[in-house]
């Protein structure tokens, strides 16, 4: 009788699971035949197949395919899949190799030449390395998602994938010394930007920053932290004379919209709904999928910050195994900065001060919320940690022992 029960109770899960693959490969042969047909983009065939992907992956959770959310004091250790297993995940999100092409030399002009294009709500991904500030519009990137920049003399990749909302800058050297530069493969992996290096031709996944294939398989890339904030607060923040990316960049997009979706304002889109559109390897229910966190990464572990619970502690010291940080909200940027709190062999305790922009540690010394001591030596700074803006099921899909701090 129980046997009988459970193949009741199976049965239409099996059938959503295979109608679900059905759909998802009629729709990978409906676009290549539509792609050689009217050469479409990535995101035309989005609007197409949308459907069919979200019942790809309603389908295959509800199968019980994918592992659900583990504990919430989960020690954060770097349990990710293996690299041959991402490997064998890797799905092509619609365009071939380049075709959504990165910006290689790109334009930076004045923000009030920005200002025509941009709305005061616009996202924008702002950039402070080696004392020059860049500021990339996410109306923008979205359309090209690698921008290989020069940054103080140092060549850096500015990364953005939509569909995992994360944006993070990278270093790096090929096996010869030479600098990494990155293009896109038009493939995915947990529906994260798979990008390759023009170098080796190695691919890395933006969010796991390490390759899976090719001559530098399990090399790493080095984390240049970028934080959201939106046009208007940082026009109100930022230096008159910061740099602007352009849409000066060789290619006709349409750059005053964002084809994905809306982040404001809106209860359409690819960004406001919950859905997601590809088959990640592991899911959790602990927040909504689309939920915004900050993820932080150690030398040997894993954490998730929620953001909106950042953003009302104002300052969290929280220490992960041997590594101290302090996670500090920034209120007038509407975002979330984190450091190593630990300096000169002291581990600091942060707490607010009088002033809300400034923070003070034990010995009442005072720093900015952006890490800059205000006392004592000049130009000392917190030294920032590995972080960056993700949406939750994308980091879980990566980190399945994520830790969450929420």
């Amino acid at each position: 009788m129980a046997r009988a029960v459970q193949l009741l109770l199976t049965a239409p899960l099996a059938v959503a699971l295979r109608v679900s693959y059905v759909t998802f490969w009629s729709t990978q042969l409906a676009y290549l035949w539509c792609q050689r047909a009217m050469e479409i983009t990535r995101r035309q065939f989005l609007k197409i197949s949308c459907l069919g992907m979200v019942s790809l992956a309603a389908g295959c959770a509800s199968a019980g395919t994918y592992s659900s959310g583990g504990p919430a004091e989960s020690s954060g250790a770097a349990q990710t899949p293996s690299l041959e297993r991402l490997g064998e995940a890797v799905l092509s999100g619609g365009p071939g190799k380049d075709g959504i092409p990165s910006i290689d030399e790109p334009v930076f002009v004045s923000v009030e030449e920005m200002d025509d294009l941009l709305e005061s709500e616009d996202m924008v991904f702002v950039l402070d390395y080696g004392g020059e500030m860049r500021v990339y519009p996410q109306k923008v990137l979205v359309w090209h998602e690698i921008v290989n920049d020069e940054v103080s003399g140092e060549r850096i990749s500015v990364t953005y994938c939509p569909l995992t909302g994360s944006t993070v800058a990278f270093k790096g050297r090929a096996p010869g010394g030479d600098p990494l530069t990155f293009g896109t493969t038009g493939r995915l992996v947990n529906s994260n930007l798979l990008m390759y290096d023009r170098q080796t031709e190695s691919e890395w996944p933006q969010i796991l920053g390490r390759a899976i294939d090719g001559e530098m398989k399990g090399a790493s890339l080095e984390e240049v932290p970028l934080v959201w904030t939106t046009w208007e607060q940082w026009k109100e923040r930022g230096p008159e004379d910061a740099l602007v990316l352009s849409t000066k960049t060789g290619y006709i997009r349409s750059y005053g919209r964002d084809p994905y979706g809306s982040y404001s304002g809106s209860d359409r889109g690819y960004y406001e709904n919950r859905d997601t559109l590809f088959p990640v390897l592991a899911e959790s229910e602990r927040l909504e999928p689309k939920e915004v966190v900050v993820g932080v990464k150690t030398d040997d572990t894993q954490h998730a910050i929620l953001k909106e619970a950042a953003l009302d502690e104002g300052i969290w010291n929280l220490e992960f195994g041997d590594h101290a940080i302090v996670a500090v909200a920034d209120p007038a940027l509407e975002t979330v900065w984190v450091f190593n709190r630990q300096l000169d062999g002291e581990t600091l305790e942060l707490r607010p001060g009088e002033d809300d922009s400034l923070l003070l540690d034990a010995r009442g010394r005072a720093w900015s919320r952006k890490g800059l001591a205000l006392e004592g030596p000049g130009g000392e700074r917190l030294p920032a940690a590995n972080f960056y803006e993700v949406m939750w099921f994308a980091w879980y899909a990566f980190y399945p022992e994520t830790g969450l701090v929420s």
